[in-house]
């Protein structure tokens, strides 16, 4: 797939629904992210470096690629399951659109953290 469009365009409808709620509530908790097909799913990479992806599994239903970051949300995860640093989730049960932001932001804060540590080394 070269496109996110044509990533959306290749699944039923209720998942690619849920996917574009996902991308948009990340697009809207960070504004400024790119979008592109990343590691074979939706890939978001904000100015600061910081990525999330989210996407469809081979075995059905849909997941989130948060990093680290699903620790510090382990209580409000507690009804999906996590695998190591993937969220997986239905278009039947969808990732409140507050939690996706809360994650995005804390993905976004952590890269810039990770900066700024790496500034105060050249020094």
């Amino acid at each position: 797939m070269a496109t996110v469009r044509e990533y959306l365009d290749a699944l039923p409808a209720k998942e690619a629904k849920s996917l574009r709620r996902v991308r948009d509530a990340a697009l809207a908790a960070a504004p400024g992210g790119k979008t592109s097909i990343s590691y074979g799913v939706i890939g978001i990479v904000f100015p600061n470096g910081a990525r999330i992806h989210c996407g469809a599994r081979s075995k059905g239903g849909l997941s989130l690629y948060a990093g680290h970051v699903s620790e510090a949300f382990t209580k409000e995860l507690a009804q999906f399951t996590v695998s190591g640093t993937t969220i997986h989730f239905t278009s039947d049960h969808e990732l409140p659109i507050a939690l996706i932001k809360r994650i995005t932001r804390k993905i976004v804060a952590n890269a810039d953290e990770r900066a700024a540590a790496r500034g105060k080394k050249r020094r």
